[in-house]
């Protein structure tokens, strides 16, 4: 009835009303139907700030989450995300990033038995600081391990820094029908390996290397290097810079890493320790090598290799050895979280996958997508979030800092998460600080990454429920945050 009295614009105007209506009906039952499901309201407690921040350009995107089904032992688990993209920069990597926004919207519940086309909010894209990689010329560098030609199938964590490099790499062992094959294999992969073989003891073949390493020197060959088959260079271009910056290679020089456990200081003495790394200018090694020293020290009856070194240099060298800080030869058990999440620049890492447990190589894979620099880089974020890149995410439930700016948590002293005392380990890595009980610290380590071509690095950081905590509480479930670097 109300129609009959409009006027031929106004009719027109109400069908378009209409129809729009129409169309909206149409259009919000296709969307919210079967294959598209509502993001639910539920606000997790760890990510409340996060939650609120959420704006209208984050968008629906759905997406197979069934390759976490292996990691996660809850029916449901809290699941946040990220997309990340590298800016980069020319300077110093800060030991800490402050970055002011949130690292994760909505993180949401979801179960472990319906992962398949999973509807998740994509909030933009993070932009992140991430310093370039000096140019270097690494064919300054040769190195040694002793070890057998079994482990090397096992040691893909060369793989990481050598490969196309212009580096050497020289391997003392006892002969092997694998040798030939390992070597193949690891020159298929752009990693300059040559086998030797030695009938040695150990402690003889690490000390070797020295002799090796200069009687098959190229004319760039600036610094010969003794290591074990389980060191890790984080970032070798960072490593060749910082020798050429603060050390004259043109002179007689050792550097070296002293134990980071004075406990091993008191046992073995302030010598080189061999697993962080023995860095000797070529003049020094020369000066070693003369027939007559060489040999004196070869009988020496030390049944550790770096303990040869010491002797050598001790009784016909003037040099002693500049013990570097980022050389680090890592004498720890248990918990090594506060080393990984210190955000200090690491030059050498050892011990990895004996005294403690750290899958070095999977960490370093996310250098595919950010360089060498991003690798074990450390980022604040406004949500009490600190990722410590291809280590962990951790959130400090109580701040980081209260209202008025207070510090509660101070990232700038090292957290004390393994075994010892203070005191034992201050002279390398202090100042330290107490670890953190469960509820003031929620942490979650990496347990997988995949490179997707084309695409970037998916890191997938998960944490478990402590079973100890009972099961009455409806947030007890595991939690898992993927982040995607973008190459």
């Amino acid at each position: 009835m109300a129609m009959a009295g409009m006027t031929p614009r106004n009719k027109q105007c109400f069908a378009l009303v209409l129809a729009l209506a129409s169309l909206t009906i149409i259009w919000s039952f296709r969307f919210f139907g079967p294959d598209h499901r509502l993001v639910t309201s539920k606000v997790i407690p760890y990510a409340k700030a996060a939650y609120s921040q959420l704006s209208p350009q984050q968008t629906i995107q759905a997406a197979d989450l069934m390759h976490l089904k292996r990691f996660v032992k809850t029916d449901d688990f809290i699941y946040a995300h990220r997309t990340i993209r590298s800016k980069y920069f020319t300077g110093d990597r800060p030991t800490l990033t402050r970055v002011n926004e949130p690292l994760f919207v909505n993180p949401r519940r979801l179960s472990k038995d319906d992962l398949e086309d999973i509807p998740l909010e994509r909030g933009g894209v993070l932009e992140l600081a991430i310093p370039r990689s000096p140019v270097v010329d690494a064919s300054i560098m040769s190195f040694s391990i002793a070890t057998k030609v079994e482990r090397l199938e096992r040691s893909v964590q060369f793989f990481h820094w050598l490969p196309h490099t212009g580096a050497q790499i020289h391997v003392i062992a006892r002969p092997s029908d694998q040798a030939s094959i390992i070597e193949e294999e690891f020159r298929a992969q752009g990693v300059n390996l040559t086998i030797h073989n030695s009938n040695l003891p150990f402690a003889k073949a690490y000390f070797s290397g020295i002799k090796q390493l200069y009687e098959t020197r190229t004319a760039n060959t600036q610094w010969i290097v003794l290591m074990d088959d389980d060191t890790f260079i984080p970032s070798l271009p960072y490593l060749v810079d910082h020798l050429n910056t603060n050390y004259d290679a043109a002179k007689e020089v050792m550097v070296a890493a002293t134990s980071d456990n004075m406990d091993q200081v008191k046992t073995f003495g302030l010598i080189p320790f061999g697993g962080g790394g023995i860095f000797l200018s070529v003049p020094l090694a020369a000066s070693l090598v003369r027939d007559s020293v060489w040999e004196k020290c070869l009988d020496s009856q030390r049944d550790q290799g770096d303990g040869i070194v010491n002797d050598c240099l001790n009784h016909y060298s003037p040099t002693r050895p500049s013990f570097d800080p980022g050389l680090n030869q890592m004498d720890l058990g248990g918990d090594p979280g506060g080393y990984f999440e210190s955000g200090r620049r690491m030059l050498t890492i050892h011990h990895w996958k004996s005294w403690y447990h750290v899958d070095v190589a999977m960490a370093g894979n996310v250098s595919k997508a950010c360089g060498f620099e991003c690798v074990f880089q450390r980022f604040q974020f406004d949500d009490d979030i600190v990722l410590s890149n291809g280590y962990s995410v951790v959130e400090y439930p109580g701040g980081i800092e209260d209202e008025d700016g207070k510090v509660l948590i101070d990232l700038d002293q090292v957290e004390l998460t393994w075994a010892g005392a203070k005191l034992n380990y201050e002279h390398h890595i202090g100042p330290l600080r107490n670890a953190l009980d469960k509820d003031e610290k929620k942490t979650m380590r990496l347990v997988d990454v995949e490179v997707i071509e084309g695409k970037g690095v998916r890191q997938t950081y998960l944490q478990h429920v402590d079973s100890s905590e009972g099961t009455g509480n409806e947030y007890q479930m595991d939690r898992v945050a993927e982040l995607l670097w973008l190459s």
